[in-house]
């Protein structure tokens, strides 16, 4: 396991979860609103009168079009470290359920923090049996690859004792 790699690999599935939180500031309102009410009652009361806040609906806008193009870097950025981290370790097996497994953490992490979002037992079973899925999945697909190598190994052995 290169350490390197699952490092990459854990910071492409929080950028895929930032990707995420971008998408859904982008495209649900009350969210959006809720935000940017935020924003101008923070300026308002930072500033205090020293400048012209900004209407609500001019606020919201502003989040909603940096959510979109916060889709596209946070989706981009994440490709890159995912890739990075397949070249990175044993595995593109490896590389996925690190990706994915970090993903599931921080979408429920920041989904509770920002949104108010509440999950329920079942969700974390769940994510908990696709994790030990992958894991489990990637624990025999090293054993299969370590069994082909040391096969490999000794049909070659085989093959130069033949010829000599």
């Amino acid at each position: 396991m290169g350490a390197k790699g699952i490092i990459l690999a854990v910071e492409a599935g929080i950028c895929a979860a930032m990707a995420s939180v971008s998408a859904k500031l982008a495209v649900s309102s009350s969210s959006a609103r809720e935000l940017a009410a935020l924003v101008c009652y923070s300026v308002k009361n930072i500033f205090e009168h020293q400048v012209e806040v900004l209407s609500l609906y001019e606020v919201m806008l502003t989040v909603r079009l940096i959510s979109v193009l916060g889709i596209f870097v946070f989706n981009a950025l994440m490709w890159v470290l995912f890739t990075k981290s397949m070249h990175q370790c044993s595995s593109t097996l490896e590389a996925t359920t690190f990706n994915l497994s970090s993903n599931f953490i921080s979408t429920a992490i920041v989904g509770n923090l920002l949104f108010g979002e509440n999950l329920n037992s079942v969700w974390f079973v769940g994510s908990l049996f696709i994790i030990v899925g992958l894991t489990i999945v990637h624990r025999s697909s090293d054993d299969i690859t370590s069994t082909k190598s040391q096969q490999c190994i000794e049909k070659e052995q085989r093959d130069k004792t033949k010829t000599l």
